[in-house]
């Protein structure tokens, strides 16, 4: 009989833990900037696949901020007029 060798799930899985820890460490990061709840995005961050999805997008933030700041310096040039 031909026997086919089956990889081990625990070594699959190894590729996916790795890519899993830096985002732990972004998430935790991003959420306390953003005054978010940190244990319950922390938490969320660990588990594969919705870290992905869960993750906030900061070139999007950082977009916003931009924008924010420049409403901003425009409704104080107003006030000062």
């Amino acid at each position: 009989m031909l026997q086919i060798n089956q990889p081990n799930p625990i070594v699959s899985l190894i590729p996916l833990v790795l890519l899993t820890i830096p985002m732990i460490f972004v998430v935790n990061k991003l959420s306390k900037e953003k005054g978010k709840n940190v244990v319950l995005l922390t938490v969320l961050s660990c588990i594969p696949l919705v870290n992905i999805i869960g993750t906030p997008n900061k070139r999007l933030d950082d977009k916003m901020n931009i924008i924010l700041e420049a409403l901003e310096k425009i409704e104080s040039k107003k006030d000062n007029i």
